[in-house]
Formats: structure tokens, sequence, C-alpha cells
């Protein structure tokens, strides 16, 4: 069949910077068993909307299919009807996040005639086998479609039993020099899927199936970080390894830091953590192996808070993880989440003497309850949502950094002046320590003697202000560590 597959524009506020591993696999998989693929990357590339109408016209596809965050939302109201009105033969397929979290809603929403529901390499290509033959779509697990003016959902897919027959990420189906520059040299690694914790803010397209959690043969992902160190060189500055918690499996880590050394490969890379994912024999083997960022899902430090998000963790377990940490690895990203339900004066205050305690500067993100998620759900019940569609239509323009709805008990006004006062006393701490650092003084007067004292000052001036901005954190879309 001749498949067009579309990515939306998962933020249009931000600069893409990184691929779409799922439309990756999923263009890979299609190829190797016979099909002909037209990939539509709109995320990656930016198209306008009438650069977008004029690819599908070209296109000449059997059949169409859209994948996405939930982000993507918004847009798939403009986008599904001129699909319908450009190519009104083609059914349309909808997976993706915005598909396992919004099933019904999606159904109701957009004229779409399939969802895939779940991983989709192996459902995706059993639904085309059955459009193409029998038409027995019931026999085809984790997808929904319409029969006789209703909506019906086959019985899940179980997940993957492992990720090894994965192929190497295609990159040359991305614009990969342009994501590069926008991330200043971040290639990621897909390593892993599937997270067995109840984070009640997080929403995993995996586990709406299964728990289970499977990592790639460490040979492959080694081989993948060779044959990419080798084709853009010193374009790359470091590879992310992606998914929820990259030590949770301490045999895998090990055996892949022991691999890097052995194969000399000289490379810097990140991890996503737990605080209860992290020992001295880790954290030992990842700093002699290249490791030079970790990304630890804290979020709150305050016990009660915690137990809201049902992190399974403590604050005492993660200052222990930090401490530990900070011995071995040179940069460490630590998320706190602001604004939960429950939230309150105390809790932040808890959270703030936390922050100052750690000595690392936190990434801040407010908390934002995306559907399908417990905090979305809690959200609702506390009439904090409101009008549902205008909250869904929202979600492309907002960020997890700003612009999320006030969830604790506090009157607005005053969690938003909380907030704020939290974050920036936090970041006037570590700016104080850093200014008043002799290391820094001495950078300075380095540079002050090579680049000269005015443009030594002014851009100094300039990183203070980016110093003193409230908001911290990575992109909407896009968060910092695995939780």
């Amino acid at each position: 069949m001749n498949v067009l597959l579309i990515n939306p524009p998962m933020s249009l506020d931000t600069a893409p910077r990184f691929p779409s591993f799922g439309m990756a696999y999923l263009v890979q998989e299609l190829k190797k068993y016979g099909h002909s693929v037209e990939y539509l990357d709109v995320d990656a590339c930016r198209y306008s909307r009438s650069e977008v109408v004029e690819l599908i016209e070209r296109s000449q596809p059997d059949i169409v299919g859209i994948g996405g965050l939930v982000t993507v939302y918004p847009y798939l109201h403009w986008l599904v009807p001129e699909i319908q009105r450009l190519k009104p033969g083609a059914p349309i397929i909808l997976g993706g996040p915005v598909a396992s979290s919004l099933r019904e809603i999606c159904f109701e929403r957009f004229a779409i005639d399939f969802m895939v529901i779940g991983e989709g390499e192996v459902t995706l290509l059993e639904l085309l086998q059955q459009l193409q033959g029998d038409r027995k779509f019931n026999a085809v697990k984790g997808i929904g479609f319409r029969e006789n003016g209703r909506v019906v959902f086959t019985p899940d897919r179980p997940l993957m039993g492992s990720l090894d027959n994965l192929p190497r990420f295609d990159d040359t189906l991305f614009p990969m020099e342009k994501l590069l520059a926008n991330s200043g040299g971040i290639f990621q690694i897909h390593t892993q899927r599937g997270c067995p914790s109840n984070c009640g803010f997080c929403f995993n397209a995996f586990r709406v199936v299964g728990k289970n959690v499977r990592y790639r043969r460490v040979r492959d992902v080694v081989d993948e970080i060779k044959y990419f160190k080798e084709k853009y060189r010193e374009k790359i500055t470091l590879f992310p390894l992606t998914g929820e918690c990259i030590t949770m499996n301490k045999p895998w880590i090990l055996d892949f830091c022991q691999t890097l050394l052995r194969e000399n490969l000289n490379i810097n890379y990140r991890v996503t953590s737990r605080a209860d994912t992290l020992d001295e024999e880790r954290l030992e083997w990842m700093a002699k192996s290249g490791c030079r960022s970790i990304s630890i899902g804290i979020e709150s430090g305050s016990d009660k808070i915690l137990k809201l998000m049902k992190k399974g963790a403590t604050v005492e377990k993660g200052r222990r993880a930090i401490a530990l940490a900070k011995k071995y690895i040179p940069s460490l990203e630590i998320s706190i989440m602001l604004g939960y339900v429950g939230e309150d004066r105390e809790t932040l205050a808890e959270t703030k003497r936390f922050c100052k305690e750690i000595g690392v500067k936190p990434l801040f993100f407010h908390a934002t309850p995306f559907p399908g998620t417990d905090l979305y759900r809690l959200a609702l019940a506390k009439d904090k949502i409101g009008d549902e569609e205008t909250y869904r239509m929202q979600l492309g323009l907002m960020s997890i950094l700003r612009d999320s709805i006030n969830l604790t008990d506090m009157p607005d006004k005053e969690a938003a002046r909380e907030i704020g006062k939290l974050i920036s006393e936090v970041n006037r701490h570590y700016l104080w320590r850093d200014v008043s650092s002799s290391e820094t003084w001495r950078k300075m007067w380095l540079k002050a003697r090579r680049d000269g004292l005015g443009k030594t000052v002014t851009k100094a001036l300039d990183v203070l202000k980016k110093k003193l901005q409230p908001d911290s954190g990575a992109s909407a879309g896009q968060p910092a560590s695995g939780r």
C-alpha cells in the first residue's frame, strides 16, 4: 500500500530539536514489509499550512496515518478536515499518545477511520493487512474503528516482549543538520521503553497497555552511537540515552559503561534517573565511561506532595541521591514541579529550603494536567479544568514552564505570587553563589584579558539577565527528566 505518514508540530512556540523515533520506526517497519511510505514531518520541517496542503495534494496515498503527543490535538482540528478534502478516498489512522490518551474524544471530534493504541509497529502492519484483505478488524488487537455507526475498540495489544528487532534509527528521514544546530549538538539514542512507576502527572503511552520495561541490546545502542559519532563527528556534543529511567536496570547500565570503555568511544552522554536507582557502583562506572549529565526526577522538597504525586520516593532519598551523584557527575538536572494539587505555602517553603540545600540549581516546572493522567482526573474532580474542549485546544500553546492552571488550594493571585517568589529566591541564591565564587572571577579576568573589559562585562550582564528569568527548565513537551 501507499502510506502517507504525517507528524504534526508538537509545539509552535519552540524550534524543533529532536526527531520522532516513533515515526521513524513506523516508516522503517512499513518499508521492510513492502509498503511504499511518504513521510511528511511538519514538526521537524515546520512547514506552513499552505506547504502542508501542497505536499498532501502531491501525494498519492491509499491510507494516511497521523501520530503525535497530546499537544498536537489543536492542530488535528485543521489537519484532518484538510486530508478529507484533499484525499477523500484515503482512510485516516490516528496513533501516538494523542490517540491513546483521548480515545473516545478523538473519534468524536475528528473524522478518523481507525486508531492505533499503544505501540504501533506490529499493530499498524496487521491493520494494513486487513485493509488489503478480509477487513476483519476485530482480529487486530490494539485498535479502534467505526462499524455500523458506532466505535469499536479491540482488546489492548500487549507490549512487545523486547526491543531486539528495532532497526538502527534512520536519520535520513529528518533534517538532522537543522535539528543538531537547534539543539546545540544533542543527538538522542533510543534506548528504553516503559515505566513501572505510577506518578500521577505522567502520561506514558506504553503504560496504557502494560508496565513492562524493555531495553535495546547494549550492542545495538553502542553500535548506533559509533555510527552517528563517525557520521556527524564534532557536530554532536552529547548523546542522551532516551527512556523513562535508564539507570533502573543495573546490569544493563554497567554493561553499557564497560562496553564504551572497552571500545574507547570517548563520548559524552546523558541518562535519566530516579533517586532510588543510583548507587556508588553505577555512578563510578558512568563517570568513567563519559556520563556528563544525569537528569533526576525529584519533583518536590515536600514529602506531602511526593505522596500525592505517587512518586514512591521521599525527600531524604532525593537528598542522598543528589549528594552521591554530585561526587561523580559534573552536571545534574534536578527537576522540581510546582503547584501540584495540595500545594500550599508550607509545602512551597519546604521545597524552597530543599532547593537551596542540595547545592544544585534545579529546573522548575509547573504542574500541568495532561489528558489521561491521574492529575487530569484530579483537576477535573476539583473543577479546575473548566470546559474540557477549550482546555484541550490550549494544549498546543500551554507550557509546562508557565501558563498552567492553578491546581493548589490557594487563590490564583496568591499561588502565582508564592510560586514566583520561590523561583526568584532560589535563582538569586544560586546566582549569588556563582557570582561570589573565586573561580567565576578568575574566568572573568581571563576573558577580559582576551576579549577586552567592555565586551566581557556586556556578556556577563546578558548571562545575569538570563539567570534571573523566573522560568528555567526544558521546553514544553521535552521534559528534562525520567520520572
